[in-house]
């Protein structure tokens, strides 16, 4: 299947910003994600800013994995049309390495294809970089392209 995959930008300081509010909100005891808020802009997806999923579903982050209500989602619609904005992507974190878990891959947080799901490893505790992290691509059907390291790190921009 050819996605035509878009890199994946984040505006200036964005990316730091980002591993700091997950590295908080999981407080290196528990998973934290947000889903990434932008728009298509030319042959890019470019990052404006996040959501965190514990502020649209309080109760997600009180598990041993994150857990989103239903609800959580016509609420992440509604501020992507009060902000004129998109879903580009999410990420959440994991304890240890980037690998999606059989619940990541079962379970796509957008299932659409083309979706980017980021994996940052280590509950974010660390300088985490683009060649860090996964950037795992929704196919559908249950099915991703995987992308770590270098590969991951060529599809992340930050400006």
């Amino acid at each position: 299947m050819n996605l035509n995959l878009k890199p994946l930008e984040f505006h200036p300081g964005i990316w730091a910003q980002l591993m700091l509010d997950l590295r908080k909100r999981g407080g290196g005891r528990r998973e934290s994600g947000a889903f990434l808020l932008g728009k298509v802009e030319g042959d890019s997806k470019v990052v404006h800013t996040w959501i965190p999923y514990d502020e649209l579903d309080p109760t997600s982050l009180n598990y041993a994995y994150i857990r989103l209500s239903t609800e959580t989602f016509t609420k992440l619609w509604a501020e992507c049309a009060a902000r004129d904005f998109q879903v580009v992507g999410d990420i959440h974190t994991h304890p240890k390495g980037p690998v999606q878990s059989q619940s990541d891959r079962e379970n796509p947080m957008v299932s659409v294809a083309g979706h980017f799901a980021l994996i940052a490893p280590w509950f974010a505790q660390n300088n985490v970089t683009p060649s860090e992290v996964s950037l795992n691509v929704y196919l559908g059907a249950k099915r991703w392209s995987n992308f770590y390291d270098d590969n991951a790190a060529s599809m992340i921009v930050l400006r």
